[in-house]
């Protein structure tokens, strides 16, 4: 099941859920219980991932120098 992000009608919250395709309108707000969230689009999925960023030079919280394969 895909997990999308919604935003609730009625007390304007946002959240995330894991919904079956086609069964979006049953999504219900975990804080307030309101029926009928609306879908966002989600910017994280666009543009193929975590996977094209770089970093900025400065180093990764993994090591010291700013020339490990995880970098760079």
């Amino acid at each position: 099941m895909p997990l999308y992000e919604f935003c609730c009608q009625a007390c304007g919250r946002r959240f995330e859920s894991l919904v079956r395709i086609g069964g979006e309108g049953g999504v219900r707000c975990p804080h307030c219980d309101a029926a009928g969230a609306r879908k966002l689009i989600s910017a994280f999925g666009i543009g193929g991932g975590a996977g094209r960023i770089k970093s900025s030079g400065s180093g990764c919280s993994t090591c010291s120098s700013s020339s490990c394969s995880t970098c760079h």
